[in-house]
């Protein structure tokens, strides 16, 4: 391999490289050449959702196709999936944490996602990779449906949460994001 290769195959590395987003913890971040959402700046956003608890992802309905959901049901209880909404508009999602260690709550070993309440409509945007899109993002909509529940419109998908109380030691962290 010649030099010149070499130093063009080194440079498309660091190239590749700057354009990965992952943390220490290989957990995507949020990129800068990404189209985000502008960070939540309404108080009401407050009213719909609470910084001090984390949500328990307990079910998914496929509305195109509800004969997946029973398998779908049973991974969720099997690997739970919590959300942590942070203020200015932070949202990680934990997956299989032990959600008794104040370690496994650190937002750095979570997915990182945006929020916004903007007339009348709670937005969360969430960042995963895909075949097709390369890096990509979906806009859901949250809806509170009372006051320990909220549900998250994806498509052709509805996630339901419950609130479930943390110690306020917990609360220690900030997300990098």
């Amino acid at each position: 391999m010649s030099k010149r290769s070499f130093l063009i195959l080194l440079l498309g590395i660091l190239i590749i490289l700057s354009c990965s987003s992952v943390n220490e913890f290989g957990k995507r971040r949020i990129g800068f050449h990404y189209e985000k959402i502008k960070p939540n700046s309404n108080p009401i956003a407050y009213n719909i959702i609470d910084t001090s608890k984390v949500y328990l992802k307990i079910s998914t309905i496929n509305t195109f196709d509800n004969s997946k959901d029973s398998i779908s049901n049973k991974n969720i209880k099997s690997n739970p999936t919590y959300l942590k909404f942070y203020r200015n508009g932070r949202v990680g999602e934990f997956k299989n944490i032990n959600i008794n260690d104040i370690n496994d709550l650190n937002p750095k070993k979570a997915e990182s996602y945006l929020y916004r309440y903007k007339k009348g409509k709670f937005i969360v945007q969430v960042y995963f990779k895909h075949p097709q899109c390369g890096e990509c993002f979906i806009k859901e909509t949250l809806n509170k449906i009372s006051n320990d529940t909220i549900k998250i419109i994806s498509g052709d998908y509805i996630s339901t949460y419950i609130k479930k109380d943390i110690p306020k030691k917990y609360l220690i962290y900030k997300p990098e994001w």
